[in-house]
Protein backbone atom coordinates (compact mmCIF):
# COMPACT_ATOMS: atom_id res chain seq x y z
CA UNK A 1 0.00 0.00 0.00
CA UNK A 2 1.31 3.27 -0.48
CA UNK A 3 1.94 5.93 1.70
CA UNK A 4 0.21 9.29 2.53
CA UNK A 5 1.96 12.54 1.83
CA UNK A 6 0.99 16.28 2.40
CA UNK A 7 3.17 18.92 2.06
CA UNK A 8 2.68 21.87 3.96
CA UNK A 9 3.40 24.72 2.18
CA UNK A 10 3.48 23.10 -0.81
CA UNK A 11 3.57 26.28 -3.24
CA UNK A 12 6.76 27.33 -1.77
CA UNK A 13 10.47 26.86 -3.25
CA UNK A 14 11.24 23.47 -1.11
CA UNK A 15 7.70 22.24 -1.32
CA UNK A 16 7.13 22.61 -5.00
CA UNK A 17 10.74 20.34 -5.64
CA UNK A 18 9.88 17.77 -3.12
CA UNK A 19 5.86 17.38 -4.85
CA UNK A 20 7.89 17.45 -8.41
CA UNK A 21 10.48 14.83 -7.07
CA UNK A 22 7.68 12.24 -5.72
CA UNK A 23 5.83 12.40 -8.42
CA UNK A 24 8.25 9.90 -9.88
CA UNK A 25 8.17 7.79 -6.67
CA UNK A 26 6.30 4.71 -7.15
CA UNK A 27 5.37 4.37 -3.32
CA UNK A 28 3.80 7.70 -2.35
CA UNK A 29 0.38 9.30 -2.78
CA UNK A 30 0.58 13.37 -2.54
CA UNK A 31 -2.51 14.49 -0.75
CA UNK A 32 -3.68 18.32 -2.10
CA UNK A 33 -5.11 21.28 -0.22
CA UNK A 34 -6.82 23.41 -2.70
CA UNK A 35 -5.01 26.70 -3.05
CA UNK A 36 -7.98 28.83 -1.46
CA UNK A 37 -7.47 26.39 1.57
CA UNK A 38 -3.71 26.24 2.08
CA UNK A 39 -3.95 28.29 5.26
CA UNK A 40 -6.84 27.62 6.89
CA UNK A 41 -5.97 25.30 9.84
CA UNK A 42 -9.04 23.08 9.95
CA UNK A 43 -8.23 21.78 6.05
CA UNK A 44 -4.84 21.27 7.05
CA UNK A 45 -5.11 19.77 10.13
CA UNK A 46 -7.73 17.23 8.40
CA UNK A 47 -5.02 16.24 5.40
CA UNK A 48 -2.34 15.59 8.18
CA UNK A 49 -4.04 13.53 9.74
CA UNK A 50 -5.19 11.35 6.55
CA UNK A 51 -0.91 11.20 6.51
CA UNK A 52 1.44 9.03 6.92
CA UNK A 53 4.29 11.27 6.70
CA UNK A 54 3.86 15.26 6.67
CA UNK A 55 6.14 17.94 5.51
CA UNK A 56 6.28 21.07 6.87
CA UNK A 57 7.63 23.50 4.51
CA UNK A 58 7.10 26.96 5.86
CA UNK A 59 8.90 29.91 7.16
CA UNK A 60 9.67 29.09 11.24
CA UNK A 61 6.44 30.95 12.56
CA UNK A 62 4.17 29.17 10.88
CA UNK A 63 6.40 25.38 11.32
CA UNK A 64 5.75 26.05 15.04
CA UNK A 65 2.28 26.30 14.63
CA UNK A 66 2.06 23.60 12.41
CA UNK A 67 3.28 21.72 14.55
CA UNK A 68 0.79 22.61 17.47
CA UNK A 69 -1.90 21.61 14.90
CA UNK A 70 -0.29 18.13 14.51
CA UNK A 71 0.16 17.95 17.95
CA UNK A 72 -3.56 17.93 18.59
CA UNK A 73 -4.55 15.36 16.33
CA UNK A 74 -5.97 12.50 18.55
CA UNK A 75 -6.66 9.79 16.29
CA UNK A 76 -3.64 9.91 14.38
CA UNK A 77 0.13 11.27 14.22
CA UNK A 78 1.88 11.71 11.31
CA UNK A 79 5.63 11.41 11.16
CA UNK A 80 6.79 14.95 10.78
CA UNK A 81 9.22 16.16 8.70
CA UNK A 82 10.14 19.84 8.93
CA UNK A 83 12.36 21.59 6.61
CA UNK A 84 12.25 24.95 8.47
CA UNK A 85 14.85 26.62 10.99
CA UNK A 86 12.59 26.09 13.57
CA UNK A 87 13.84 22.71 15.47
CA UNK A 88 17.17 21.87 14.20
CA UNK A 89 18.87 22.44 17.62
CA UNK A 90 16.23 20.95 19.25
CA UNK A 91 17.05 17.98 20.86
CA UNK A 92 13.15 16.75 20.67
CA UNK A 93 14.42 16.18 17.16
CA UNK A 94 16.31 14.24 15.05
CA UNK A 95 19.00 16.25 13.14
CA UNK A 96 17.65 14.57 9.02
CA UNK A 97 21.60 14.60 8.48
CA UNK A 98 22.04 11.29 7.24
CA UNK A 99 25.57 11.26 6.57
CA UNK A 100 26.53 13.43 10.14
CA UNK A 101 27.49 9.58 11.39
CA UNK A 102 27.31 6.32 11.41
CA UNK A 103 24.01 6.20 13.53
CA UNK A 104 22.21 8.55 12.37
CA UNK A 105 20.51 6.50 9.79
CA UNK A 106 19.07 4.86 11.83
CA UNK A 107 18.12 7.62 14.52
CA UNK A 108 16.15 9.58 11.00
CA UNK A 109 14.71 5.99 10.49
CA UNK A 110 13.03 5.14 13.74
CA UNK A 111 12.11 8.98 14.36
CA UNK A 112 8.75 10.97 14.35
CA UNK A 113 10.21 14.10 14.28
CA UNK A 114 12.93 15.16 11.54
CA UNK A 115 14.68 18.42 10.92
CA UNK A 116 15.91 18.91 8.02
CA UNK A 117 19.15 20.47 7.79
CA UNK A 118 19.98 24.36 6.31
CA UNK A 119 22.14 23.90 3.21
CA UNK A 120 24.79 25.95 4.03
CA UNK A 121 25.25 24.32 7.34
CA UNK A 122 24.90 20.76 5.45
CA UNK A 123 28.19 21.37 3.23
CA UNK A 124 30.01 22.96 6.58
CA UNK A 125 28.61 19.70 8.47
CA UNK A 126 30.15 17.32 6.34
CA UNK A 127 33.02 19.19 6.10
CA UNK A 128 33.71 19.86 10.17
CA UNK A 129 32.52 16.99 11.76
CA UNK A 130 35.39 14.29 10.69
CA UNK A 131 37.91 16.98 11.25
CA UNK A 132 36.41 16.97 15.02
CA UNK A 133 35.40 13.33 15.51
CA UNK A 134 39.09 12.33 14.59
CA UNK A 135 40.80 15.62 17.05
CA UNK A 136 42.41 16.95 13.55
CA UNK A 137 41.17 20.11 14.73
CA UNK A 138 39.89 21.28 18.23
CA UNK A 139 36.67 22.20 18.98
CA UNK A 140 37.33 25.80 19.98
CA UNK A 141 38.73 26.65 16.85
CA UNK A 142 37.65 29.83 15.65
CA UNK A 143 36.69 28.37 11.79
CA UNK A 144 36.15 30.97 8.95
CA UNK A 145 33.63 29.48 6.39
CA UNK A 146 32.89 31.22 3.09
CA UNK A 147 29.79 30.04 0.84
CA UNK A 148 28.33 30.99 -2.48
CA UNK A 149 24.37 29.77 -3.53
CA UNK A 150 22.06 30.53 -6.57
CA UNK A 151 19.39 32.55 -5.82
CA UNK A 152 16.69 30.02 -5.68
CA UNK A 153 18.30 29.99 -2.23
CA UNK A 154 17.01 33.21 -1.07
CA UNK A 155 13.57 31.76 -1.79
CA UNK A 156 10.75 33.04 -3.83
CA UNK A 157 11.18 36.95 -3.00
CA UNK A 158 14.36 36.36 -4.46
CA UNK A 159 13.31 34.13 -7.07
CA UNK A 160 10.74 36.90 -8.34
CA UNK A 161 13.39 39.59 -7.66
CA UNK A 162 15.96 38.08 -10.59
CA UNK A 163 13.77 36.32 -12.60
CA UNK A 164 11.13 39.67 -13.07
CA UNK A 165 13.86 42.34 -13.78
CA UNK A 166 16.60 39.58 -16.01
CA UNK A 167 16.89 42.46 -18.26
CA UNK A 168 17.98 44.78 -15.95
CA UNK A 169 21.57 45.62 -14.04
CA UNK A 170 21.23 43.35 -11.17
CA UNK A 171 23.64 42.39 -8.61
CA UNK A 172 25.62 40.20 -10.17
CA UNK A 173 27.63 38.63 -6.67
CA UNK A 174 26.58 40.06 -3.39
CA UNK A 175 27.30 39.06 0.15
CA UNK A 176 25.06 39.26 3.14
CA UNK A 177 25.14 38.00 6.60
CA UNK A 178 27.03 40.92 7.35
CA UNK A 179 25.64 41.16 11.01
CA UNK A 180 28.20 37.80 11.49
CA UNK A 181 24.69 36.22 12.53
CA UNK A 182 23.33 33.96 9.99
CA UNK A 183 20.35 31.80 10.93
CA UNK A 184 22.55 28.47 9.89
CA UNK A 185 25.24 29.74 12.18
CA UNK A 186 23.55 27.54 15.47
CA UNK A 187 23.01 24.81 13.91
CA UNK A 188 26.66 24.62 12.82
CA UNK A 189 28.05 25.02 16.09
CA UNK A 190 25.40 22.74 18.04
CA UNK A 191 26.00 19.66 15.39
CA UNK A 192 29.63 19.79 15.16
CA UNK A 193 30.06 20.45 18.74
CA UNK A 194 31.98 24.17 18.53
CA UNK A 195 32.13 26.05 21.39
CA UNK A 196 33.60 29.19 19.85
CA UNK A 197 31.60 30.88 16.62
CA UNK A 198 32.44 30.55 13.49
CA UNK A 199 33.21 33.76 10.92
CA UNK A 200 30.21 32.86 8.72
CA UNK A 201 30.45 34.44 4.74
CA UNK A 202 27.52 33.82 2.75
CA UNK A 203 27.12 34.79 -0.69
CA UNK A 204 24.55 34.74 -3.60
CA UNK A 205 25.03 35.14 -7.85
CA UNK A 206 23.17 35.83 -10.85
CA UNK A 207 22.21 32.50 -11.34
CA UNK A 208 19.06 29.90 -10.13
CA UNK A 209 21.12 27.32 -8.28
CA UNK A 210 23.98 25.25 -7.13
CA UNK A 211 26.04 25.86 -3.96
CA UNK A 212 29.57 25.89 -2.55
CA UNK A 213 30.83 25.51 0.49
CA UNK A 214 34.35 26.58 1.83
CA UNK A 215 36.60 25.60 4.75
CA UNK A 216 40.39 26.92 4.39
CA UNK A 217 42.81 25.44 6.80
CA UNK A 218 46.45 26.08 7.90
CA UNK A 219 48.86 23.73 9.25
CA UNK A 220 49.28 25.66 12.30
CA UNK A 221 45.49 24.32 13.29
CA UNK A 222 45.74 21.26 12.48
CA UNK A 223 46.83 18.30 14.69
CA UNK A 224 50.57 18.03 14.06
CA UNK A 225 50.12 13.95 13.64
CA UNK A 226 47.65 14.76 10.27
CA UNK A 227 49.41 15.73 7.03
CA UNK A 228 46.91 16.94 4.45
CA UNK A 229 46.91 13.97 2.47
CA UNK A 230 45.82 11.57 5.42
CA UNK A 231 42.43 14.40 5.86
CA UNK A 232 41.76 13.32 2.85
CA UNK A 233 42.47 9.91 3.43
CA UNK A 234 40.16 9.74 7.09
CA UNK A 235 37.64 12.21 4.91
CA UNK A 236 37.40 8.67 1.95
CA UNK A 237 37.10 6.64 4.88
CA UNK A 238 34.48 8.20 6.77
CA UNK A 239 32.24 8.85 4.35
CA UNK A 240 32.60 5.65 1.93
CA UNK A 241 29.47 3.71 3.30
CA UNK A 242 27.37 7.07 1.86
CA UNK A 243 25.86 6.68 -1.54
CA UNK A 244 24.99 10.30 -2.20
CA UNK A 245 28.55 11.76 -0.82
CA UNK A 246 31.46 11.72 -3.82
CA UNK A 247 35.06 12.42 -2.70
CA UNK A 248 37.33 14.29 -5.10
CA UNK A 249 40.88 14.72 -4.34
CA UNK A 250 42.39 17.63 -5.94
CA UNK A 251 44.32 16.05 -9.04
CA UNK A 252 40.82 14.47 -10.62
CA UNK A 253 38.61 17.87 -9.07
CA UNK A 254 40.02 20.61 -11.02
CA UNK A 255 42.97 21.70 -13.16
CA UNK A 256 45.37 24.97 -13.07
CA UNK A 257 43.23 26.19 -16.26
CA UNK A 258 39.34 24.96 -14.48
CA UNK A 259 37.28 27.09 -13.04
CA UNK A 260 35.77 25.72 -10.00
CA UNK A 261 31.44 26.17 -10.51
CA UNK A 262 28.64 26.32 -7.83
CA UNK A 263 26.64 25.44 -10.33
CA UNK A 264 28.43 22.02 -11.68
CA UNK A 265 26.09 19.80 -9.66
CA UNK A 266 22.44 20.59 -10.14
CA UNK A 267 18.93 18.91 -9.62
CA UNK A 268 20.79 16.23 -7.78
CA UNK A 269 20.73 14.66 -4.36
CA UNK A 270 24.86 14.32 -4.34
CA UNK A 271 27.43 16.36 -2.59
CA UNK A 272 31.08 16.48 -3.91
CA UNK A 273 33.66 16.83 -1.60
CA UNK A 274 36.84 18.88 -2.91
CA UNK A 275 40.48 18.90 -1.73
CA UNK A 276 42.74 21.66 -2.63
CA UNK A 277 46.46 22.10 -0.87
CA UNK A 278 49.76 22.34 -1.43
CA UNK A 279 51.55 20.63 1.67
CA UNK A 280 54.70 22.97 1.28
CA UNK A 281 52.94 25.71 1.52
CA UNK A 282 50.83 24.66 4.68
CA UNK A 283 47.19 25.68 3.61
CA UNK A 284 44.44 23.96 2.68
CA UNK A 285 40.68 24.19 0.84
CA UNK A 286 38.03 21.96 1.97
CA UNK A 287 35.05 22.19 -0.26
CA UNK A 288 31.73 21.13 -0.46
CA UNK A 289 29.86 20.97 -3.87
CA UNK A 290 25.76 20.12 -4.44
CA UNK A 291 22.75 21.51 -5.49
CA UNK A 292 20.61 24.01 -2.41
CA UNK A 293 17.53 23.05 -3.49
CA UNK A 294 18.64 19.28 -3.70
CA UNK A 295 20.88 17.94 -1.08
CA UNK A 296 20.51 21.48 0.50
CA UNK A 297 16.63 21.33 0.95
CA UNK A 298 14.34 18.69 -0.71
CA UNK A 299 16.27 16.05 -1.65
CA UNK A 300 17.72 15.82 1.97
CA UNK A 301 14.00 15.62 3.00
CA UNK A 302 13.07 12.93 0.63
CA UNK A 303 16.15 11.30 1.67
CA UNK A 304 14.88 10.82 5.01
CA UNK A 305 11.39 10.09 4.06
CA UNK A 306 13.00 7.35 2.08
CA UNK A 307 14.81 6.25 5.52
CA UNK A 308 11.76 6.38 7.97
CA UNK A 309 9.65 4.12 4.95
CA UNK A 310 12.11 1.67 4.73
CA UNK A 311 12.45 2.78 1.11
CA UNK A 312 15.65 2.42 -0.87
CA UNK A 313 17.42 5.86 0.03
CA UNK A 314 18.10 7.03 -3.54
CA UNK A 315 14.33 6.28 -5.09
CA UNK A 316 13.11 9.03 -6.69
CA UNK A 317 16.25 10.89 -6.06
CA UNK A 318 18.19 9.59 -9.38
Amino acid sequence: MKKKIFIDGEEGTTGLQISEKLLKHPDIDILKIDRINRKNPIERRKLMESSDLTFFCLPDDAAKEALTIAKSLTSKKPIIIDASTAHRINPDWVYGLPELNSRQKELIANSRQISVPGCYASGATLLINPLIRNSIIPKDLTLCINAISGYSGGGKKLIEHFDKNNNLDLEPFFYYGLNLNHKHIPEIMFHNKLTKKPIFLPSVADYFQGMIVNLPLHKEWINNEFSFKEIVNIFKKEYEQFHFIKMFPYESSISKNQFYRPDKIINSNFMHINFYFDESEDQMILSSNFDNLGKGASGAAIQCMNLVFGFPENLSLE
